[in-house]
């Protein structure tokens, strides 16, 4: 009966995908043998032997910090909350324009090699008719304008 329902399972994909990363984890973890000096890593290195400083210093670390300028241009005040998100998330309401935001953000390995958004969401102001438009918008990174726009700017910092 048990055999029979094996094989039954064994027939759908999705078992046999994970059957197999099972099997897989069983063979590569020894099952769950305990003791065995050589799959422990120790405290002072790998499960080779190899320190883990010289395991960690083959590929040193890039610092790269970038000074970023948020804006919202424009003259009196927002009609709707500007929402922005660069070193941190935020909201500021009932901001009198033109409003600005500066971050010093630090771009870990990983942000410089896919990339970190920041962006602006500027709202809405009045135009001299009285009708809502979107307020424009800018970002600059390290004193060079990247993005202007209406309403929303982003930009992929690396």
């Amino acid at each position: 009966m048990i055999s029979g329902t094996i094989v039954a399972m064994a027939k759908s994909p999705l078992i046999r995908c994970f059957g197999l990363a099972v099997l897989a984890a069983a063979a590569l973890g020894g099952c769950g043998a305990s003791g065995s000096a050589a799959s422990a890593p120790s405290s002072t290195g790998s499960a080779a032997g190899t320190p883990r400083s010289a395991e960690t210093s083959g590929k040193a670390a890039r610092k790269a910090v970038r000074k970023v300028k948020l804006e919202v241009l424009g003259k009196g005040e927002a009609v709707q909350p500007i929402t922005y998100n660069a070193d941190e998330s935020g909201i500021e309401t009932g901001a009198t324009l033109p409003w600005s935001k500066t971050a010093k953000i630090e771009l870990t390995d990983a942000e410089q090699e896919v990339g970190r958004l920041v962006s602006i969401v500027s709202g809405s102001v009045r135009d001299d008719n009285g009708q809502f438009r979107p307020a424009p918008c800018r970002i600059t990174v390290d004193g060079e304008r990247v993005v202007t726009g209406k309403g929303l700017c982003k930009f992929l910092l690396k």
